[in-house]
């Protein structure tokens, strides 16, 4: 059977996302495929990878489609065929490990760059909550003679050096021809740029070029040999996209065959070396042992009610009369799905704001005698009764 090409609005837009998540995927599988904290290495990573950055580009259109603004920006893709690719602010890698800002230059040859106070090596672990032996990993897509390349550049934080003192970076870190001393390591060192400006460290990788995104990965490995990741979402220098970039027409009408997804041997994220200190008191991703699981949910059990913290461990609790806001929290609640309704039986009421700690219901108007009843993962979770500013009791019989 024959499926009819489909060409409503809502199609065409899942297409060209899909396409573009699936591309950007292929390009950075080398760490992709197991950048997600508690995720099984290779085919559950990159569903991972699809499924958070495909939730982040329908919420993107989204929101221009609320505020009124055209799609006709956010639809500026490369031609999805070939080694044509464009990158967009890709979440790279989810985890609990403190997360490092990256910023790009948008003049003076696009250089990405991570703020730090001063020069040393001590100052540069510090000042992102690092520790010594952790795995930094250096990621940038750069325009190089008209075409986008991915590249990398991986370091360990020297676990030889106790305190770290005073070495200022580009000694303790980088010797004077440019190259990171740690031979005897699996590091990959190639920087065309690394140097100090001011309060932050410029980098840029591989063969040079134009930075258009980036980003940096931390990860650790704990005493059992589980491996930990932080936050990174790439960010973006627009500017430097230049006018590479097609329609929405164009990009739909071109076709792309996906790469061949396949299992790797070895992780570039973990291969920094073997040298790690293995100090940190937390529990191994994969849980066991009486462990938690960092990426599973875990949801407080109080909300926040009219801006007051009630419990909810009961199921049930009461508030006076109108109930306006609800906020719920917790960890890695990203991807749970929250609703609302009134009495049980309106329509659904989404939340106003959900991010990984938590989400919030607001511009409500739950009137006395009526109950909010909140679902998690589709679910009832706990329900509020509303009762008149002078009934205490909130009894409705």
């Amino acid at each position: 059977m024959h499926v009819k090409n489909p060409k409503t609005a809502a199609q065409t837009l899942q297409r060209v996302l899909v396409k573009v998540v699936a591309l950007a995927y292929a390009m950075m599988k080398a760490i992709c495929n197991h950048s997600f904290e508690g995720v099984t290495n290779g085919f559950q990573c990159m569903n991972k990878f699809k499924k958070v950055n495909l939730r982040y580009l329908r919420e993107r259109a989204a929101t221009l489609q609320s505020l009124g603004q055209s799609l006709s920006q956010f639809y500026q893709f490369m031609p999805l065929q070939g080694e044509k690719w464009s990158p967009f602010a890709a979440i790279i890698s989810m985890g609990h490990l403190p997360e490092v800002s990256v910023g790009i230059d948008a003049e003076g040859g696009h250089k990405a760059y991570v703020n730090t106070p001063s020069r040393t090596y001590a100052d540069f672990v510090n000042s992102w909550g690092l520790q010594r032996g952790d795995q930094v990993t250096f990621v940038t897509v750069q325009k190089r003679q008209g075409k986008y390349e991915v590249n990398y550049a991986r370091l360990i934080l020297n676990p030889r050096n106790a305190d770290g003192s005073g070495a200022p970076m580009t000694t303790e870190i980088v010797n004077s021809e440019g190259e990171f001393p740690c031979s005897n390591w699996k590091n990959q060192l190639n920087f065309s740029t690394f140097e100090f400006d001011t309060d932050h460290f410029n980098f840029v990788l591989g063969r040079g070029g134009d930075v258009v995104a980036a980003g940096i990965i931390v990860s650790r490995k704990d005493k059992s040999g589980g491996w930990f990741r932080s936050n990174c979402q790439l960010v973006l220098n627009e500017a430097g996209l230049g006018s590479d970039l097609c329609s929405l027409a164009e990009a739909v009408d071109k076709s792309y065959a996906t790469y061949d997804i396949d299992m790797e041997s070895e992780f570039y994220l973990n291969n920094a070396g073997s040298e790690g200190t293995g100090s940190t008191g937390d529990v191994t991703p994969s849980g066991g042992g009486g462990g938690v699981t960092p990426g599973q949910p875990s949801y407080s059990t109080t909300a926040t009610i009219n801006g007051v913290s009630q419990s909810i461990s009961g199921g049930t609790v009461t508030a006076t009369a109108p109930v306006i806001s609800v906020a719920v929290s917790g960890n890695n609640l990203g991807e749970v799905v929250f609703t609302a309704k009134v009495d049980g039986t309106g329509d659904a009421i989404n939340p106003t704001s959900h991010d990984a700690n938590g989400a919030s219901f607001t511009g409500l108007n739950v009137a006395a005698g009526h109950r909010l009843m909140v679902y998690r993962g589709g679910n009832l979770w706990f329900t509020i009764t509303a009762h008149a500013p002078n009934d205490e009791s909130g009894d409705m019989e």
